[in-house]
Protein backbone atom coordinates (compact mmCIF):
# COMPACT_ATOMS: atom_id res chain seq x y z
CA UNK A 1 0.00 0.00 0.00
CA UNK A 2 1.42 3.41 -0.97
CA UNK A 3 2.13 5.97 1.72
CA UNK A 4 -0.54 8.59 2.35
CA UNK A 5 0.44 12.02 1.14
CA UNK A 6 0.77 14.61 3.90
CA UNK A 7 -0.74 18.00 2.97
CA UNK A 8 -0.60 21.20 5.02
CA UNK A 9 -3.76 23.34 5.08
CA UNK A 10 -2.34 26.84 5.42
CA UNK A 11 -5.81 28.41 5.42
CA UNK A 12 -5.80 30.84 8.34
CA UNK A 13 -8.13 33.84 8.48
CA UNK A 14 -10.43 32.60 5.75
CA UNK A 15 -13.77 30.95 5.05
CA UNK A 16 -14.84 27.53 6.34
CA UNK A 17 -15.99 26.68 2.80
CA UNK A 18 -12.32 26.22 1.90
CA UNK A 19 -11.93 23.66 4.67
CA UNK A 20 -14.90 21.67 3.37
CA UNK A 21 -13.58 21.52 -0.18
CA UNK A 22 -10.07 20.53 0.89
CA UNK A 23 -11.43 17.92 3.31
CA UNK A 24 -13.69 16.40 0.64
CA UNK A 25 -10.79 15.94 -1.76
CA UNK A 26 -8.57 14.59 1.04
CA UNK A 27 -11.16 11.95 1.97
CA UNK A 28 -11.59 10.85 -1.63
CA UNK A 29 -7.83 10.57 -2.22
CA UNK A 30 -6.73 9.28 1.19
CA UNK A 31 -4.53 12.23 2.12
CA UNK A 32 -3.25 12.89 5.59
CA UNK A 33 -4.22 16.51 6.33
CA UNK A 34 -2.17 18.68 8.69
CA UNK A 35 -4.60 21.27 10.04
CA UNK A 36 -2.60 22.81 12.90
CA UNK A 37 -2.63 26.30 11.37
CA UNK A 38 -6.43 26.43 11.44
CA UNK A 39 -6.17 26.45 15.24
CA UNK A 40 -2.79 28.04 15.98
CA UNK A 41 -2.35 30.44 13.01
CA UNK A 42 1.39 29.78 13.48
CA UNK A 43 3.68 28.98 10.57
CA UNK A 44 4.99 25.41 11.18
CA UNK A 45 8.68 26.16 10.75
CA UNK A 46 10.58 22.95 9.92
CA UNK A 47 7.49 21.01 8.79
CA UNK A 48 8.12 18.60 5.93
CA UNK A 49 5.40 16.93 3.94
CA UNK A 50 4.27 16.51 0.36
CA UNK A 51 2.40 19.71 -0.47
CA UNK A 52 0.64 22.87 0.74
CA UNK A 53 -2.82 24.32 0.11
CA UNK A 54 -2.76 27.99 1.08
CA UNK A 55 -4.66 31.20 1.45
CA UNK A 56 -1.84 33.63 2.22
CA UNK A 57 -3.82 36.86 2.65
CA UNK A 58 -1.59 39.47 4.30
CA UNK A 59 0.70 36.90 5.96
CA UNK A 60 4.17 37.72 4.61
CA UNK A 61 5.68 35.15 6.99
CA UNK A 62 3.45 32.46 5.48
CA UNK A 63 4.39 33.46 1.94
CA UNK A 64 8.09 33.25 2.82
CA UNK A 65 7.62 29.82 4.42
CA UNK A 66 5.77 28.40 1.41
CA UNK A 67 8.22 29.72 -1.16
CA UNK A 68 11.29 28.61 0.81
CA UNK A 69 9.87 25.12 1.49
CA UNK A 70 10.39 24.02 -2.10
CA UNK A 71 7.22 21.92 -1.84
CA UNK A 72 4.40 21.85 -4.39
CA UNK A 73 1.88 24.50 -3.34
CA UNK A 74 -1.36 25.95 -4.66
CA UNK A 75 -2.83 29.28 -3.57
CA UNK A 76 -6.62 29.65 -3.34
CA UNK A 77 -7.03 33.32 -4.22
CA UNK A 78 -5.62 36.18 -6.25
CA UNK A 79 -5.35 38.52 -3.26
CA UNK A 80 -1.56 38.13 -3.36
CA UNK A 81 -1.20 37.90 -7.11
CA UNK A 82 2.40 39.16 -6.96
CA UNK A 83 3.47 35.82 -5.43
CA UNK A 84 4.43 33.26 -8.07
CA UNK A 85 2.29 30.23 -7.25
CA UNK A 86 -0.25 28.15 -9.18
CA UNK A 87 -3.64 29.41 -8.08
CA UNK A 88 -7.38 28.86 -8.19
CA UNK A 89 -9.76 31.81 -7.93
CA UNK A 90 -13.46 32.52 -8.12
CA UNK A 91 -14.91 34.32 -11.11
CA UNK A 92 -15.22 37.70 -9.41
CA UNK A 93 -16.46 39.54 -12.49
CA UNK A 94 -19.31 37.04 -12.85
CA UNK A 95 -20.08 37.46 -9.14
CA UNK A 96 -20.42 41.22 -9.65
CA UNK A 97 -22.56 40.71 -12.74
CA UNK A 98 -24.96 38.39 -10.85
CA UNK A 99 -25.43 40.98 -8.10
CA UNK A 100 -26.12 43.73 -10.64
CA UNK A 101 -28.69 41.61 -12.49
CA UNK A 102 -30.45 40.82 -9.20
CA UNK A 103 -30.85 44.52 -8.44
CA UNK A 104 -31.82 45.43 -12.00
CA UNK A 105 -34.55 42.79 -11.99
CA UNK A 106 -36.01 44.52 -8.93
CA UNK A 107 -36.16 47.89 -10.63
CA UNK A 108 -33.35 49.73 -8.84
CA UNK A 109 -31.88 52.80 -10.53
CA UNK A 110 -29.33 53.91 -7.91
CA UNK A 111 -26.36 51.72 -6.97
CA UNK A 112 -23.29 51.70 -4.73
CA UNK A 113 -20.24 49.45 -4.31
CA UNK A 114 -18.87 48.78 -0.80
CA UNK A 115 -15.28 47.45 -1.07
CA UNK A 116 -13.27 45.60 1.55
CA UNK A 117 -9.88 46.92 0.50
CA UNK A 118 -7.89 47.96 -2.55
CA UNK A 119 -6.74 44.72 -4.19
CA UNK A 120 -7.18 42.84 -7.45
CA UNK A 121 -10.16 40.74 -6.28
CA UNK A 122 -12.06 43.83 -5.10
CA UNK A 123 -11.28 45.48 -8.43
CA UNK A 124 -12.59 42.52 -10.45
CA UNK A 125 -15.78 42.22 -8.41
CA UNK A 126 -16.46 45.93 -8.78
CA UNK A 127 -15.71 45.78 -12.52
CA UNK A 128 -18.24 42.98 -13.04
CA UNK A 129 -20.88 44.92 -11.09
CA UNK A 130 -20.21 48.32 -12.70
CA UNK A 131 -19.90 46.98 -16.25
CA UNK A 132 -23.25 45.18 -16.04
CA UNK A 133 -24.88 48.37 -14.73
CA UNK A 134 -23.24 50.39 -17.50
CA UNK A 135 -24.80 48.12 -20.12
CA UNK A 136 -28.16 49.11 -18.61
CA UNK A 137 -27.09 52.82 -18.66
CA UNK A 138 -26.57 53.16 -14.91
CA UNK A 139 -23.57 54.32 -12.89
CA UNK A 140 -22.24 53.16 -9.51
CA UNK A 141 -21.25 55.23 -6.46
CA UNK A 142 -18.26 54.17 -4.35
CA UNK A 143 -18.49 53.82 -0.55
CA UNK A 144 -15.51 53.93 1.87
CA UNK A 145 -13.57 50.62 2.13
CA UNK A 146 -14.06 48.45 5.21
CA UNK A 147 -10.36 47.61 5.66
CA UNK A 148 -8.51 50.85 6.37
CA UNK A 149 -5.31 49.42 7.89
CA UNK A 150 -3.21 51.08 5.22
CA UNK A 151 -4.81 54.52 5.44
CA UNK A 152 -3.96 57.43 7.71
CA UNK A 153 -4.74 57.45 11.44
CA UNK A 154 -8.11 59.12 10.87
CA UNK A 155 -9.38 56.58 8.33
CA UNK A 156 -8.16 53.68 10.51
CA UNK A 157 -10.47 54.87 13.31
CA UNK A 158 -13.68 52.77 13.25
CA UNK A 159 -15.88 55.60 14.52
CA UNK A 160 -14.54 58.03 11.90
CA UNK A 161 -15.15 55.54 9.12
CA UNK A 162 -18.67 54.77 10.37
CA UNK A 163 -19.51 58.48 10.43
CA UNK A 164 -18.27 58.83 6.85
CA UNK A 165 -20.21 55.75 5.74
CA UNK A 166 -23.52 56.83 7.29
CA UNK A 167 -23.10 60.30 5.78
CA UNK A 168 -22.66 58.77 2.33
CA UNK A 169 -25.61 56.40 2.76
CA UNK A 170 -27.85 59.31 3.75
CA UNK A 171 -26.63 61.47 0.86
CA UNK A 172 -27.11 58.99 -1.96
CA UNK A 173 -30.47 58.85 -3.81
CA UNK A 174 -33.06 56.29 -2.71
CA UNK A 175 -34.08 53.56 -3.09
CA UNK A 176 -30.41 52.53 -3.17
CA UNK A 177 -28.92 49.10 -3.97
CA UNK A 178 -25.57 48.40 -2.24
CA UNK A 179 -23.29 45.52 -3.26
CA UNK A 180 -20.70 44.58 -0.63
CA UNK A 181 -17.43 42.79 -1.39
CA UNK A 182 -18.41 39.97 1.00
CA UNK A 183 -20.97 39.13 3.66
CA UNK A 184 -18.92 40.84 6.38
CA UNK A 185 -18.85 44.14 4.47
CA UNK A 186 -22.55 43.85 3.63
CA UNK A 187 -23.44 43.16 7.28
CA UNK A 188 -21.55 46.33 8.22
CA UNK A 189 -23.61 48.28 5.68
CA UNK A 190 -26.83 47.01 7.28
CA UNK A 191 -25.54 48.11 10.68
CA UNK A 192 -24.62 51.54 9.30
CA UNK A 193 -28.11 51.88 7.80
CA UNK A 194 -29.52 51.33 11.27
CA UNK A 195 -27.30 54.12 12.60
CA UNK A 196 -28.50 56.34 9.75
CA UNK A 197 -32.18 55.46 10.40
CA UNK A 198 -32.50 54.01 6.89
CA UNK A 199 -34.83 51.06 6.40
CA UNK A 200 -33.40 47.88 4.85
CA UNK A 201 -34.50 46.96 2.20
CA UNK A 202 -37.10 49.70 1.63
CA UNK A 203 -34.58 52.57 1.46
CA UNK A 204 -31.33 50.61 1.05
CA UNK A 205 -31.15 47.05 -0.31
CA UNK A 206 -27.92 45.20 0.55
CA UNK A 207 -26.19 42.22 -1.11
CA UNK A 208 -23.09 40.31 0.05
CA UNK A 209 -20.92 37.50 -1.29
CA UNK A 210 -20.01 34.02 0.09
CA UNK A 211 -23.46 33.06 1.43
CA UNK A 212 -22.04 32.36 4.87
CA UNK A 213 -25.32 31.25 6.44
CA UNK A 214 -24.06 31.83 9.98
CA UNK A 215 -23.41 35.48 9.20
CA UNK A 216 -26.21 36.07 6.70
CA UNK A 217 -28.94 34.88 9.07
CA UNK A 218 -27.80 36.51 12.30
CA UNK A 219 -27.57 40.14 11.16
CA UNK A 220 -30.36 42.60 11.94
CA UNK A 221 -31.93 42.02 8.52
CA UNK A 222 -31.16 38.59 6.97
CA UNK A 223 -28.65 39.13 4.19
CA UNK A 224 -28.95 38.19 0.52
CA UNK A 225 -25.72 36.83 -0.89
CA UNK A 226 -24.05 35.57 -4.07
CA UNK A 227 -23.00 31.94 -3.61
CA UNK A 228 -19.25 32.11 -4.12
CA UNK A 229 -18.21 28.47 -4.60
CA UNK A 230 -15.46 28.44 -1.98
CA UNK A 231 -15.78 24.71 -1.46
CA UNK A 232 -15.45 24.16 -5.19
CA UNK A 233 -12.40 26.43 -5.33
CA UNK A 234 -10.61 24.46 -2.60
CA UNK A 235 -11.55 21.15 -4.22
CA UNK A 236 -10.16 22.28 -7.58
CA UNK A 237 -7.02 23.63 -5.87
CA UNK A 238 -6.52 20.26 -4.16
CA UNK A 239 -6.82 18.53 -7.54
CA UNK A 240 -4.13 20.82 -8.98
CA UNK A 241 -1.90 20.14 -5.96
CA UNK A 242 -2.38 16.41 -6.46
CA UNK A 243 -1.10 16.74 -10.02
CA UNK A 244 1.90 18.78 -8.88
CA UNK A 245 2.77 16.21 -6.19
CA UNK A 246 2.63 13.56 -8.92
CA UNK A 247 5.34 15.45 -10.80
CA UNK A 248 3.12 16.98 -13.44
CA UNK A 249 3.32 20.60 -14.61
CA UNK A 250 1.04 23.31 -13.17
CA UNK A 251 -1.74 24.75 -15.34
CA UNK A 252 -0.67 27.69 -17.51
CA UNK A 253 -3.70 29.82 -16.60
CA UNK A 254 -5.47 30.68 -13.35
CA UNK A 255 -8.37 28.26 -12.82
CA UNK A 256 -11.61 30.22 -12.42
CA UNK A 257 -14.53 28.72 -10.49
CA UNK A 258 -17.92 30.37 -11.23
CA UNK A 259 -20.48 31.25 -8.53
CA UNK A 260 -23.25 28.69 -8.02
CA UNK A 261 -26.11 31.17 -7.78
CA UNK A 262 -27.62 33.70 -5.42
CA UNK A 263 -29.70 33.35 -2.26
CA UNK A 264 -32.34 36.03 -1.70
CA UNK A 265 -33.09 36.97 1.90
CA UNK A 266 -34.89 39.97 3.30
CA UNK A 267 -32.07 42.51 2.69
CA UNK A 268 -32.93 42.63 -1.04
CA UNK A 269 -36.34 40.96 -1.02
CA UNK A 270 -38.12 44.06 -2.28
CA UNK A 271 -38.91 45.78 -5.53
CA UNK A 272 -37.58 49.34 -5.78
CA UNK A 273 -40.50 51.77 -5.89
CA UNK A 274 -40.88 55.50 -5.32
CA UNK A 275 -44.41 55.33 -3.88
CA UNK A 276 -44.22 54.80 -0.10
CA UNK A 277 -47.66 53.16 0.11
CA UNK A 278 -46.74 50.67 -2.63
CA UNK A 279 -43.51 49.94 -0.72
CA UNK A 280 -45.56 49.26 2.42
CA UNK A 281 -47.85 46.94 0.48
CA UNK A 282 -44.85 45.04 -0.88
CA UNK A 283 -43.29 44.71 2.56
CA UNK A 284 -46.58 43.43 4.02
CA UNK A 285 -46.85 40.80 1.28
CA UNK A 286 -43.24 39.67 1.82
CA UNK A 287 -43.76 39.46 5.58
CA UNK A 288 -47.08 37.58 5.48
CA UNK A 289 -47.01 35.40 2.35
CA UNK A 290 -46.89 32.23 4.52
CA UNK A 291 -50.40 32.95 5.82
CA UNK A 292 -52.82 31.18 3.46
CA UNK A 293 -55.50 33.72 4.43
CA UNK A 294 -53.45 36.63 3.06
CA UNK A 295 -55.49 38.58 0.53
CA UNK A 296 -55.83 42.01 -1.03
CA UNK A 297 -57.93 43.43 1.84
CA UNK A 298 -55.23 42.64 4.41
CA UNK A 299 -52.59 44.31 2.24
CA UNK A 300 -54.75 47.42 1.79
CA UNK A 301 -55.22 47.65 5.56
CA UNK A 302 -51.44 47.82 6.02
CA UNK A 303 -51.25 51.08 4.03
CA UNK A 304 -52.77 54.56 4.31
CA UNK A 305 -54.80 54.19 1.11
CA UNK A 306 -58.19 52.71 0.31
CA UNK A 307 -58.39 49.75 -2.04
CA UNK A 308 -58.95 51.46 -5.38
CA UNK A 309 -56.17 54.12 -5.07
CA UNK A 310 -53.71 51.48 -3.83
CA UNK A 311 -54.54 49.05 -6.63
CA UNK A 312 -54.11 51.85 -9.17
CA UNK A 313 -50.77 52.98 -7.69
CA UNK A 314 -49.57 49.39 -7.40
CA UNK A 315 -50.36 48.60 -11.03
CA UNK A 316 -48.63 51.80 -12.17
CA UNK A 317 -45.45 50.96 -10.23
CA UNK A 318 -45.35 47.18 -10.59
CA UNK A 319 -47.22 46.50 -13.86
CA UNK A 320 -49.20 43.78 -12.07
CA UNK A 321 -52.01 43.49 -9.51
CA UNK A 322 -51.73 43.00 -5.77
CA UNK A 323 -53.00 39.44 -6.09
CA UNK A 324 -50.48 38.67 -8.85
CA UNK A 325 -47.71 39.92 -6.56
CA UNK A 326 -48.87 37.64 -3.72
CA UNK A 327 -48.73 34.65 -6.09
CA UNK A 328 -45.34 35.74 -7.51
CA UNK A 329 -43.76 36.00 -4.05
CA UNK A 330 -45.12 32.62 -2.99
CA UNK A 331 -43.85 30.99 -6.17
CA UNK A 332 -40.35 32.43 -5.70
CA UNK A 333 -40.28 30.96 -2.19
CA UNK A 334 -41.57 27.62 -3.47
CA UNK A 335 -38.77 27.42 -6.05
CA UNK A 336 -36.17 28.33 -3.45
CA UNK A 337 -37.35 25.62 -1.01
CA UNK A 338 -37.52 22.99 -3.74
CA UNK A 339 -33.97 23.83 -4.83
CA UNK A 340 -32.32 24.20 -1.43
CA UNK A 341 -34.15 21.84 0.96
CA UNK A 342 -35.42 18.25 1.09
CA UNK A 343 -38.89 19.30 2.28
CA UNK A 344 -41.77 17.33 0.83
CA UNK A 345 -43.97 19.20 -1.63
CA UNK A 346 -46.86 19.12 0.84
CA UNK A 347 -44.57 20.77 3.43
CA UNK A 348 -43.43 23.37 0.90
CA UNK A 349 -47.06 24.21 0.15
CA UNK A 350 -47.81 24.74 3.84
CA UNK A 351 -44.67 26.87 4.32
CA UNK A 352 -45.49 29.20 1.43
CA UNK A 353 -49.13 30.05 2.02
CA UNK A 354 -50.84 27.55 -0.29
CA UNK A 355 -53.91 26.27 1.54
CA UNK A 356 -53.80 22.92 -0.30
CA UNK A 357 -50.97 21.07 -2.12
CA UNK A 358 -53.28 20.71 -5.14
CA UNK A 359 -53.41 24.52 -5.41
CA UNK A 360 -49.60 24.63 -5.47
CA UNK A 361 -49.43 21.92 -8.14
CA UNK A 362 -51.90 23.76 -10.41
CA UNK A 363 -50.19 27.13 -9.97
CA UNK A 364 -46.71 25.68 -10.48
CA UNK A 365 -47.63 23.81 -13.64
CA UNK A 366 -49.53 26.79 -15.05
CA UNK A 367 -46.58 29.17 -14.55
CA UNK A 368 -43.60 26.90 -15.25
CA UNK A 369 -45.06 24.14 -17.39
CA UNK A 370 -43.77 21.32 -15.17
CA UNK A 371 -44.42 19.73 -11.80
CA UNK A 372 -42.63 20.73 -8.55
CA UNK A 373 -40.92 17.29 -8.43
CA UNK A 374 -39.56 17.65 -11.96
CA UNK A 375 -38.30 21.16 -11.14
CA UNK A 376 -36.47 19.79 -8.07
CA UNK A 377 -34.87 16.95 -10.06
CA UNK A 378 -33.56 19.37 -12.69
CA UNK A 379 -32.13 21.71 -10.05
CA UNK A 380 -30.45 18.78 -8.27
CA UNK A 381 -28.89 17.59 -11.53
CA UNK A 382 -27.38 21.04 -12.15
CA UNK A 383 -26.00 21.23 -8.60
CA UNK A 384 -24.32 17.80 -8.73
CA UNK A 385 -20.63 18.17 -7.72
CA UNK A 386 -17.97 17.53 -10.37
CA UNK A 387 -16.52 14.05 -10.63
CA UNK A 388 -13.18 13.60 -8.94
CA UNK A 389 -10.34 13.81 -11.49
CA UNK A 390 -8.14 10.76 -11.82
CA UNK A 391 -4.57 11.30 -10.75
CA UNK A 392 -1.70 9.06 -11.78
CA UNK A 393 0.48 7.95 -8.89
Amino acid sequence: MSRKRSVLLALTSTHHGFFKGAARYAREHHWHVVADMIYTAKVPVGWRGDGILSFIGDRDDLAEFILSSGLPAVEISMVRNEISLPRVEGDSEQIGCLAAEHFLERGFRHFAWAPFMDDVVNAERYRGFANRLARANYTCHLLPPADTRHGDSATRNWAVRRKSLTRELKRLPKPLAVFGYNDCVAADIIDACDDAHLLVPEAVAVMGVDNDSILCECVRVPLSSVCHDLEGMAYQAAAVLDRLMAGRKPPKEIIRVPPTGLITRRSTDIVAVDNLQVARALRYIHDHYTNHLLGVEAVVAATNLSRRPLEKAFRQEMKRTLNEEIVRVRMEKVKDLLATTSMKVVEVAAATGFARPSHLFRTFRRQLGLSPKTFRKRKAAKAKPPASPRTRR
